[in-house]
């Protein structure tokens, strides 16, 4: 029987043994997994940002339909290295600090893009109705 953490890295399409050197790398560059399972318990900034770099890339047509387990696996397995690195040559690096500064900023950009796709929105609303309804439009000329 397959453990669970074997299931959910196949279910990402990750091999057991990377997600094991990425952690023992983790580990050696001095941030224990149990740190890293609290620390990242505790993150909300990190993991938003992340959902929102995966959704504007399934918009480019990088991320493809199906692969976005595997998008979100290998940006936090990078993301856990890059603490690890963080924390072993700044350890007094106030890592909840700056999460909550990435999630204002992620918050501001998800309103950006929002407000973008309405702009393209409305104007393929106003295309329909008077193309698609044959609703006659105003002019003042």
């Amino acid at each position: 029987m397959q453990s669970k953490l074997e299931e959910l890295l196949k279910a990402l399409g990750w091999p057991v043994g990377l997600a094991l050197v990425i952690a023992s790398v983790a580990t050696y560059l001095g941030l224990p997994l149990d740190q890293a399972f609290q620390l990242f318990g505790i993150l909300v900034g990190l993991p938003f940002v992340i959902g929102l770099i995966i959704d504007v890339l399934k918009l480019a047509g990088v991320v493809t339909p199906g692969t976005a387990g595997i998008w979100s696996a290998g940006f936090n397995l990078a993301a856990i290295l890059g603490v690890a690195i963080l924390l072993k040559y700044v350890p007094d690096f106030d890592v909840t600090t700056w999460d909550a500064k990435l999630l204002e900023l992620a918050k501001a950009v998800v309103l950006i893009i929002t407000w973008i796709v309405q702009l393209f929105g409305t104007k393929g609303a106003h295309h329909f109705y008077i193309r698609g309804l044959g609703i006659a439009r105003f002019s003042f000329s």
